[in-house]
């Protein structure tokens, strides 16, 4: 059958009829051989202006006979039905390698295709006619025809739809996600009228056309797209609650007043200036616009916040803050503004508290923060710390110095409840104030002093991209980081041959640092970036009793 077809094909191309060939019989006179063109009825006499100009009409073209036409229709037919038919096969191949065991195919509610490069869904709804949930992430698909109409949550990032992908015929769609795909344009969303979150990430669009009027709208993300302006108050959310727009290219937001249901908004990574909020929005709780250049954040208008990040800004104070009344959490990291005027007793119901980065004194506390139970102070400059620290926030669990100029830790003593201590890199030049100190803060597990004076033959050098205090909010958990966002990869192995190389007196004094420090401290778990054995237990408490004996031999001797 093929080989008939080639024939047909090869007498076909002869006479095709195409923009670029025009067939020998349907040419004007003009253009065949002299030989071959057919006498004209004018004399030699007539004039040019006489002789009627010759034009191509559509009568004159080549026309195929109508039976060329219907094998034409029939052969690409025949070619559609064989692609389909690859699909459909490849489809049944797929469906049977991810359910193997299961008979009834028509009964599956819910299946994941993700990345088995699939380049169509036709026959899908012929197989799966009840899916209700389809994850088709990381696959070549260009267009969804072939899903069934009772779908309703449709996952298809890392794929390749654009903007005239269409979905007419999922209507009853309520979550989707259309992440890092080729997206330009929303516009064709617009039928989804039961669409409930909607997550488009890592695209090319452009604005928010098409989806003004999805009053269902819960959840959006649009980050990391070219987003330059937006303007809610065309928009019917009424019922959105959680909103990302984060690195776009905004400067310019308007109409946030709109979204009255909304309780997360998140705005990193931009280019704004400013952020106005005209009327109060009394649900949202989060707010995040770090990375952006603003100068002024009034905060009047969301007395309900609870965790506020506007870290990478030019702030030089934050306008009406102490109408927050329930603020748990608050980051304002890398100020570029000449000095931030901040002061505690603004904030002093605050849990979470993040400054790194900014030039601070030791006026920062004056009044007691009772519920303070995380303080980030890294690269703040600081000389000294407030007096009566133990006093003003007596409940802190996690304390981060990092990057300062201190040289005694004496005012410290008293944070019993402390449960992790780091002051890297500052001017601490014994280390017998630090095991006065730790020996009444029985709760620490995990302590850090690398890059001190005391400790800087010890250990490797650290850099500056490795200390937490450089990190984000969003690059780890709030307040509580856990043990390994506090260790760089490969860290203990690096440290582990530089343990080995060093000298026999070095290696002796690092021990019996550490040997004490897990004395003071049982509940010790990572010390200087390095995890705390048993082993390593039982060789310092060794050491250490070596030590002791030796200097009762000593002092006995010279009795």
């Amino acid at each position: 059958m093929m080989h008939a077809l080639e024939d047909e094909g090869k007498y076909d191309l002869i006479d095709d009829n195409s923009p670029s060939k025009t067939s020998s019989a349907g040419r004007p006179d003009e253009l065949r051989p002299l030989a071959s063109r057919q006498p004209t009825n004018g004399t030699p006499g007539n004039s040019k202006a006489d002789t009627p100009r010759r034009t191509l009409s559509r009568s004159q073209t080549y026309r195929p006979s109508p039976a060329k036409r219907s094998f034409a229709r029939a052969n690409g037919t025949f070619l559609t039905e064989c692609s389909f038919g690859v699909a459909r096969d490849r489809l049944v191949e797929v469906i049977t390698d991810v359910q193997p065991f299961e008979p009834h195919w028509e009964e599956l509610n819910s299946i994941d295709l993700s990345n088995r490069k699939l380049e169509s869904l036709a026959w899908l709804k012929g197989f799966l006619p009840r899916l209700d949930s389809l994850n088709v992430n990381t696959n070549l698909l260009s267009w969804l025809g072939g899903i069934p109409t009772t779908l309703r949550t449709l996952s298809v990032a890392c794929n390749s739809l654009t903007g005239l992908t269409a979905y007419s015929h999922l209507l009853n769609l309520e979550n989707l996600d259309i992440s890092h795909n080729e997206v330009e344009s929303l516009r064709q969303l617009g039928c989804l009228r039961h669409l409930r979150e909607l997550k488009a990430d890592g695209n090319n669009i452009t604005s928010i056309d098409g989806l003004e009027h999805l009053d269902g709208l819960v959840k959006l993300s649009l980050q990391s797209n070219s987003i330059h302006f937006v303007d809610f108050g065309h928009c019917r959310w009424t019922r959105l609650e959680m909103l990302n727009i984060s690195h776009n290219r905004l400067d310019n937001v308007q109409g946030l007043s709109s979204l009255q249901s909304l309780v997360a908004l998140n705005l990193d990574g931009n280019f704004l200036g400013e952020l106005e909020m005209k009327n109060p929005l009394p649900r949202l709780r989060i707010l995040r616009v770090s990375a952006n250049r603003l100068r002024h954040l009034q905060v009047a208008a969301v007395p309900n916040l609870r965790t506020l990040y506007a870290d990478n800004n030019a702030l030089s104070s934050l306008v009406k803050v102490d109408r927050l009344n329930k603020l748990e959490n608050l980051s304002l990291r890398n100020q570029s503004a000449r000095g931030l005027n901040f002061l505690t007793r603004d904030v002093r119901d605050v849990k979470r508290l993040y400054l790194s980065g900014n030039p601070l004194n030791t006026s920062l506390l004056e009044e007691p923060c009772y519920n303070l139970v995380y303080l980030e102070l890294a690269a703040c400059r600081l000389t000294a710390l407030p007096e009566g620290m133990a006093r003003l926030v007596p409940n802190l669990r996690v304390l981060n110095l990092n990057y300062n100029f201190l040289e005694d830790v004496r005012l410290l003593e008293g944070l019993t409840r402390l449960q992790k201590l780091t002051i890297i890199g500052s001017r601490l030049k014994s280390t017998k104030p630090l095991i006065r100190l730790l020996q009444r803060t029985p709760d620490v597990e995990m302590l850090d002093f690398r890059m001190n004076p005391c400790t800087l033959g010890w250990y490797l050098p650290l850099l500056v991209k490795d200390v937490p205090g450089a990190l984000q909010p969003s690059e780890g958990t709030s307040g509580g980081k856990s043990e390994k966002a506090f260790v760089p990869q490969g860290w203990q192995e690096l440290d582990s041959k530089f343990r080995r190389d060093l000298p026999d007196e070095a290696y002796i004094g690092r021990l019996a640092y550490r040997g004490l420090i897990m004395q003071a401290c049982p509940r010790i778990r990572m010390l200087d970036g390095v995890g705390v054995s048993e082993k390593e237990r039982m060789k310092a408490h060794h050491l250490l009793q070596g030590i002791l004996r030796k200097g009762k031999m000593r002092v006995g001797g010279g009795t």
